[in-house]
């Protein structure tokens, strides 16, 4: 272990504003750090940014734009270290960060699940992502009957090249963007996830992400994300055959995240919803079955009155009181206080 390397893959797109914290963030780590930066066909001043740093770097510049699962497999192929972590180029390390990453390095682990700091767009820091905690150890079977588990996102993960090995280069369909999705989707079906409690890195909000939640753009990113789910599901289904490994028939009807992602589209953009057989009514009642049956503790009982709350309600104030789900800053005040009040009764302290 004292010889493991870390490889950092800085995938960056029209990002120059955030790029050098970036790479700077990487290069004032205490160990020394494989430094790969991947340009995808970037039209902004990201080139001359990744210029100047002369051979600190080594840098990757597509000649079109290929999309995000492009360009990691672009800098995976140029990747020398044991351990490969993908930065998105708006997020940052955290100081110290590879070294701690380094030393919990184990035999038989795919996939390092760390925690984030939020920063906004000027890099100040506030609170932790993910808020819940992670799944850990041998989660395939988790993983192959409920479509998904408690993981975190790019800039937090880390993974064994040797797992790596296995599923790169990833295919593009699909995962042009949210390609973060499908390194995390094949992780737990070649070895042992482990969670640790260690910040490593920022993980900046800005208004430029393809993501980013807005009243006008619910929908819009919730057809992203199913769309997304479907081909995460499609790859796991396949990886699964090929280890001879059974997956649950409907992947999608275990997953509440995706049942809620559906339940958005359908309130607030019936005309461009993708799934035809959809009622709001169906979705409702699926995910209160499923939060009865996969959820823990007195908490399900409180994520099953939810869901009968809004069964109950006609479509106007269901409609409304969805959306402080969905969007916490329409949240009243009075809602916000009863539902903390609430979580410390049915939630241990962790």
């Amino acid at each position: 272990m004292d010889k493991t390397r870390l490889s950092v893959i800085v995938t960056n797109y029209n990002y120059a504003r955030y790029l050098r914290v970036a790479i700077d963030s990487v290069l004032q780590q205490d160990v020394d750090v494989d430094l790969i930066v991947v340009d995808d066909g970037s039209t902004d001043e990201s080139r001359s940014i990744i210029a100047a740093y002369g051979d600190r770097v080594r840098p990757i510049l597509l000649e079109t734009n290929v999309g995000q699962g492009g360009g990691f497999n672009a800098g995976y192929a140029a990747a020398q270290g044991d351990l490969i972590m993908f930065l998105d180029a708006d997020d940052f390390m955290l100081p110290g960060a590879a070294r701690r990453v380094i030393s919990k390095r184990r035999r038989g682990t795919s996939l390092y699940l760390y925690r984030m700091r939020y920063a906004d767009e000027d890099g100040q820091m506030s609170g932790i992502h993910p808020a819940r905690g992670f799944s850990a150890g041998d989660i395939s079977e988790l993983l192959r009957t409920n479509g998904r588990y408690h993981g975190t996102i790019t800039s937090g993960m880390v993974f064994s090249r040797r797992l790596l090995q296995a599923i790169m280069p990833m295919e593009t369909t699909g995962f042009r963007q949210g390609a973060d999705g499908y390194l995390a989707t094949l992780a737990p079906l070649y070895g042992e996830v482990r969670a640790h409690q260690d910040i490593i890195s920022a993980y900046r909000l800005h208004d430029g992400q393809h993501t980013s939640p807005s009243p006008d753009s619910f929908a819009k990113r919730a057809r992203y994300r199913i769309l997304h789910d479907l081909s995460r599901y499609r790859i796991l289904k396949a990886h699964s055959r090929k280890l001879g490994l059974p997956v649950a028939r409907n992947l999608a009807q275990n997953d509440e995240f995706h049942l809620k992602e559906r339940l958005i589209s359908l309130m607030f953009d019936p005309e461009h919803h993708p799934v035809a057989d959809d009622t709001v009514v169906g979705l409702l009642r699926e995910c209160r079955r499923i939060t009865l049956q996969q959820g823990q503790g007195a908490y399900r009982y409180l994520r099953a009155a939810w869901w009968t709350l809004l069964l109950v309600l006609p479509p106007k104030p269901r409609e409304r009181v969805f959306r402080y789900e969905i969007h916490p800053a329409s949240r009243p005040a009075w809602f916000t206080q009863f539902v903390r009040f609430l979580k410390r009764r049915a939630v241990p302290p962790v």
